[in-house]
């Protein structure tokens, strides 16, 4: 019976796209963590920060540009109407682009913005794009299954970058590299969405409709009117700790700050993004359908618990040497940073793949108004610390303490809240 259980998982459909996405989310990771310990002994924390606060302000933007239509678009039932959503998304980033272009311009020649040259605003916009083609397009894959494309392009991304961010090392390019190489790994990655897009459209040129659109502009009016605000609290928070850390400390605090949050979030990237796509449509899947999501939830919080425990206790105990050993004394600061915010990270964990239900339950507010909590957790201590007691390596450490610690039990608030809500939404769903 216990083989023939197993069997009946791995051969599932959930199963099959699940070692996809696992695949190509493993191998992408794979190729940038190797080659990390290298980059580190390349390139400076300093320079490490730049390249942070680069991508930070990408994502902000990508995250917004679109009004979060992309992520509506598994939820329509009429691949049709979806379509409709997906374009909706590429025409309304474009105005949000040419708008930040402006700004942009307006901040570096108005002597606003001297920190960083015109190339970093210019590859911003460009990079910003790239994210914006692959967001929308991964949406749209996973409405239609095509996982594979997802993994590729990770792939891409991942070969490209980190390829690229090596053999610029040796032409000392520094900053220029870094974010150069970003770009172009972001480009390749969003070519094979991009050739899509063509096809998609002429498949679907049919539904088009101003009326329709206009209709599911409306009907989906929560995620720009409430998934909008809490996605940009969220990418706003990092982009305001990323300023803070520049302003009161140093672009090297920051890099080796950036560095243990990247590594930190390791098993998300591997696992929890992947995951967390599947979640999103087959809990979609499964609510649409009257069916209860409470045993699925329960799968996925209990095998990321166990999955979590060996390597965050881990860089609980020994992160300073590990750092130190792995990418280069020069780092053992940064794992120090990892010991003090392994907890909160390792719950962060369990949570990121389904966060996803409150877009599913309709519970947009109730998740904004945490989301609005956990940002203020994060952000208050790095400007009030440094603000009363000084700009010193200490200060930092400090509010880095408080900062994760009391996250920590945030997050596990949120978890149980989820909870809550998804047995409840089960069972009225069962009733009727």
């Amino acid at each position: 019976m216990a083989i023939n259980r197993i069997r009946q998982v791995l051969g599932s459909d959930f199963s099959k796209s699940l070692s996809v996405l696992l695949s190509g989310t493993i191998i992408a990771q794979a190729v940038g963590y190797l080659i990390a310990p290298i980059l580190t002994r390349l390139y400076t924390t300093a320079e490490m920060g730049e390249l942070g606060f680069y991508m930070r302000l990408t994502g902000f933007i990508a995250a917004i540009a679109t009004l979060r239509y992309e992520a509506a678009l598994p939820l329509p039932k009429l691949d049709g109407h979806s379509f409709l959503l997906y374009r909706l998304s590429y025409r309304i980033s474009f105005i949000v682009l040419m708008i930040v272009s402006v700004v942009f311009l307006f901040m570096y020649s108005g002597g606003f913005a001297s920190q960083f040259s015109w190339w970093f605003y210019l590859l911003t916009i460009f990079g910003a794009a790239c994210l914006i083609i692959v967001n929308i397009g991964t949406s749209w894959s996973v409405r239609i299954g095509q996982y594979g494309v997802i993994s590729r392009q990770k792939i891409t991304n991942s070969a490209v970058s980190n390829g690229l961010k090596w053999a610029f090392a040796y032409f000392h390019f520094s900053t220029f590299g870094l974010i150069l190489a970003t770009f172009l790994g972001s480009l390749a990655s969003s070519l094979e969405f991009s050739f899509h897009f063509g096809k998609i459209h002429q498949k679907f040129k049919a539904f088009i409709s101003k009326r329709k659109t206009l209709a599911l502009m409306k009907k989906h009016k929560e995620f720009p009117i409430l998934n909008l605000p809490h996605v940009f609290v969220d990418n706003g928070r990092d982009m305001l700790i990323a300023t803070f850390i520049f302003a009161y400390y140093s672009e090297s605090v920051y890099g080796s700050f950036n560095h243990s949050y990247t590594m930190l979030r390791l098993p998300l990237m591997l696992v929890g993004v992947s995951l967390g796509q599947l979640f999103y449509n087959r809990a979609s899947e499964m609510y649409n359908a009257g069916k209860s999501m409470v045993p699925l939830l329960n799968k996925m919080l209990l095998g990321l618990s166990a999955l979590s425990i060996v390597p965050f206790s881990l860089l609980f105990f020994y992160g300073e040497p590990l750092f130190a050993f792995v990418f280069g004394k020069d780092w053992g600061l940064s794992g120090s940073y990892s010991e003090t915010m392994s907890v909160w990270l390792m719950i962060n964990f369990i949570l990121s793949p389904i966060a996803a239900l409150p877009l599913i339950l309709r519970k947009q507010k109730v998740f904004f108004f945490m989301g609005i909590v956990s940002s203020l957790i994060q952000v208050i201590p790095f400007w009030y610390f440094p603000w009363k007691y000084g700009k010193t390596q200490e200060v930092f450490h400090t509010s880095l303490q408080v900062v994760s610690y009391t996250q920590a039990a945030w997050l596990l608030v949120t978890i149980i809240v989820f909870y809550v809500f998804a047995v409840k939404a089960s069972h009225e769903k069962i009733r009727s």
